[in-house]
């Protein structure tokens, strides 16, 4: 992943995003970064597709969260990841019945910056 470019705190805002697939996760490896809810819990890093409510926008971005927050995210949704190396991949393409519920879960998160063309956000808050 190319280098974390840090925005001004004063210009990170909340933001509504829905994940509508999923490229990877792996474990966050990535130092230097202020996480803001839970800064002393481990992160995964779910690298996807993500819908802005806001402008109702798909576009590839990572999304920081916790084991938990990833479980709240995927309990119910018969997801399936393989452990491949380092990284958790899709088993299968999800279906369209998978991203519609996926699709549903609200995650109210943090614009953190960019990481080349990526938009990261930090999950705050999941709710359904």
């Amino acid at each position: 992943m190319p280098i974390f470019t840090k925005i001004a705190k004063t210009l990170s805002k909340m933001a509504e995003i829905h994940i509508t697939d999923i490229n990877y996760i792996e474990i966050n490896s990535q130092s230097g970064l202020d996480f803001k809810y839970k800064p002393e819990v481990p992160k995964l890093k779910l690298v996807g597709t993500l819908l802005m409510s806001e402008s109702e926008e798909e576009e590839d971005g990572v999304l920081f969260l916790t084991q938990k927050q990833l479980n709240q995210v995927l309990m119910g949704k018969e997801v399936d990841l393989k452990l491949q190396e380092d990284r958790w991949l899709l088993g299968k393409p999800l279906t369209k019945d998978q991203v519609k519920k996926v699709g549903l879960v609200d995650v109210d998160a943090e614009y953190m910056g960019t990481a080349g063309e990526f938009k990261c956000f930090e999950a705050v808050k999941i709710s359904e």
